[in-house]
């Protein structure tokens, strides 16, 4: 008997699934939807036409979804996150518990206008160098929230009063249990006990093994798509969308706790974090 949905693998990562995001869905496919997720990091669905409600249901096959109070749960050209690039990054990778699972859907867009790139900390984890393999053995890094989005600006001296973490380089996935390099041009500062040279230069070695061009998969949007991926084995940038409108992409994420519950000094509504998520303006903690 045919199955009711298609798979197909996307280059270098992910899967494309072929299939009417309708309720009930067919027998056997949630499941599936869940080993795909754990094997290919990314999901993308076209032509669909789904509500924030069953975006929500959909994503409940991943954790536990935060609610929407306080949450950007529509992200726009003209909303609050802007219009800026933004470089590399995992969402909330500067606090105890980045999000788990992101997911966007496109509402309103121009076909094929816009992109968001993502590359796979899993997949690089495994094919690195073993001189870096060596080098970052039991290193740890100090990840931190960044006061500009659009280009790096974190380094060595960086503020250790900004919100940050240290964590291995290389952790093992909460879920899977597999490596990821788990760093990112937008918000790793040091590698923890080198001098600045060493830290700065076996960064850029790093990033160059986990933004090679082969190793980047573009998702240019188009509407109806839903893409759903796993925030902490992969990172993810865009490019400048000013000019690019409409662009709504409906926004849905599996997380225990929010950006405002992981950092309570911030409030709901409060200024210095709309100018932060807005890509390209300073954050300010005094």
């Amino acid at each position: 008997m045919d199955s009711p949905w298609t798979e197909r693998p996307l280059t270098p990562f992910g899967m494309e699934i072929g299939i009417r995001l309708e309720w009930p869905l067919p027998e056997g496919f949630e499941q599936r939807m869940v080993d795909l997720f754990n094997r290919h990091k990314l999901l993308v669905f076209r032509n669909q036409q789904l509500a924030e409600s069953n975006q929500v249901k959909l994503l409940e096959n991943f954790g536990r979804v935060l609610g929407s109070h306080g949450e950007y749960r529509e992200i726009s050209t003209d909303g609050g996150l802007g219009s800026g690039p933004l470089t590399w990054h995992s969402d909330l990778a500067f606090t105890e518990e980045p999000f788990k699972v992101i997911s966007l859907h496109a509402v309103a867009v121009n076909d094929g206008q816009s992109y968001t790139d993502f590359v796979n900390g899993a997949d690089t984890a495994v094919a690195l160098p073993e001189d870096l393999m060596v080098k970052i053995a039991d290193r740890k890094a100090m990840t931190m929230i960044a006061p500009i989005q659009t280009h790096r600006t974190v380094g060595y001296d960086s503020s250790d009063e900004m919100p940050h973490q240290m964590r291995p380089l290389i952790i093992p996935h909460p879920r899977t249990g597999e490596p990821v390099l788990y760093i990112s041009n937008m918000q790793t500062a040091r590698i923890m006990g080198m001098e600045r040279d060493e830290s700065d230069a076996t960064l850029n070695a790093l990033f160059v093994e986990l933004y090679r061009d082969d190793r980047i998969y573009r998702h240019r949007w188009n509407n109806g798509d839903i893409v759903v991926w796993d925030n902490i084995a992969l990172q993810h940038a865009r490019g400048d969308l000013t000019g690019m409108t409409p662009r709504r992409l409906q926004r849905v994420v599996v997380a225990d706790k929010s950006f405002f519950d992981l950092l309570p000094q911030f409030e709901v509504g409060d200024k210095r974090v709309s100018a932060w998520g807005s890509g390209g303006k300073q954050l300010v903690l005094d």
